[in-house]
């Protein structure tokens, strides 16, 4: 039997950030540009989309680099006391600190509006972008007008929110509401020179494809494409949906 340790089962490397956080991160050290993986809210490095990024990396010899961002998977905290500039800020740090030379990024979900302020922060550091299920302005645009009128009375009373829909409710403050307002992405255009690829699923219940549709205008880069899966959820993880995932990353590396 083969003593071998999967990528994803080696020991985690740590990064201490300018902000205080240590960041949890991993590597598959190749050639090319760096692929940068922006996850999901409350997604981690475990899941399968890294895991197949991961295979990919070590048998195309790509240079590959995840992480859990503060409040998530191996980083850990109190997700109380995220915000999304804290979760920016630590995006900048793995670019900044992690990497040289151009970078083509891939954000799945709430990763996508974190690609959206990078590209914003550092145009010239990312080559390419590439999304899933794009959650720009997932804060602003998508959580808080689906809040029902007692979701609001609870919020305004009691000061925090308890989201549904994980393994246990998740609390958004008001602090954390009105904080995210700093960091819009779709009410101005988006500079970017690079290529855009966009994958989304025509079922996805958590960020409608439409969405995908408004960043697909923000960005002003003319090479930007739209890929609608019509029968795709919003986990794009099936076998195909993840092969599809592989050849995104693949022509953007090119």
């Amino acid at each position: 039997m083969s003593t071998e340790i999967p990528p994803l089962q080696a020991p985690v490397q740590w990064l201490d950030t300018p902000n205080g956080d240590r960041l949890a991160w991993r590597r598959v050290s190749g050639s090319g540009p760096t692929l940068l993986w922006l996850g999901g809210f409350l997604s981690d490095m475990t899941g399968s989309k890294v895991t197949r990024l991961t295979a990919e990396a070590e048998a195309r010899g790509w240079d590959f680099l995840c992480f859990d961002y503060f409040a998530h998977g191996e980083t850990g905290g109190n997700i109380a006391e995220a915000r999304v500039g804290r979760w920016r800020d630590n995006a900048l740090a793995v670019l900044d600190q992690l990497t040289d030379g151009p970078v083509v990024a891939i954000g799945s979900s709430m990763g996508g509006h974190m690609l959206s302020l990078l590209m914003q922060a550092r145009p010239e550091r990312i080559q390419a972008a590439g999304f899933l299920a794009p959650a720009a302005d997932f804060v602003t645009a998508l959580i808080q007008p689906s809040l029902s009128p007692e979701d609001r009375r609870q919020l305004e009373i009691s000061g925090v929110w308890m989201m549904p829909g994980y393994d246990r409710p998740v609390p958004l403050s008001q602090a954390f509401f009105e904080e995210a307002r700093q960091y819009e992405v779709l009410n101005a255009p988006l500079p970017f020179d690079g290529p855009v690829r966009i994958l989304h699923g025509m079922k996805d219940d958590v960020v409608p494809w439409r969405h995908g549709l408004r960043l697909l205008e923000t960005v002003t880069t003319p090479d930007a494409h739209i890929h609608l899966i019509k029968d795709g959820d919003h986990r794009l993880s099936r076998p195909q949906d993840l092969d599809l995932l592989v050849d995104m990353a693949a022509e953007l590396r090119s």
